[in-house]
């Protein structure tokens, strides 16, 4: 009786730890597409801000409502990392700071 309870509970955790990898990797694929989600949105609002400060379109109120919305998105964005972030949550620190800086 004791050894079918072993065998049970040995199969029953090789199984767990096959789900829990197979979670640990969709979770990374998640987290990686809104990361590089977060990236592009950066980009874009980076890309809006550069046209708004041309001399054609300086003041006009439709660029100014994409620039807040896409500096929104990306406010948004980067407080839905989910996990396995640190490192690019020290690199956006750094970031941050230089842009502050100049």
């Amino acid at each position: 009786m004791w050894t079918w309870l072993f065998f049970i509970s040995f199969f029953l955790n090789i199984i767990g730890l096959f789900y829990i990898r197979w979670f640990l990797k969709i979770i990374q694929t998640i987290n990686e597409d809104i990361v590089n989600l977060s990236d592009m949105l950066s980009d874009f609002s980076q890309h809006i801000g550069s046209v708004y400060e041309l001399e054609m379109f300086y003041g006009d109120e439709t660029l100014q409502g994409l620039l807040d919305h896409g500096k929104d998105l990306v406010t948004t964005l980067q407080g839905l990392d989910l996990v396995l972030n640190e490192k690019e949550e020290i690199n956006i620190d750094e970031d941050e700071k230089e842009e502050q800086k100049k």
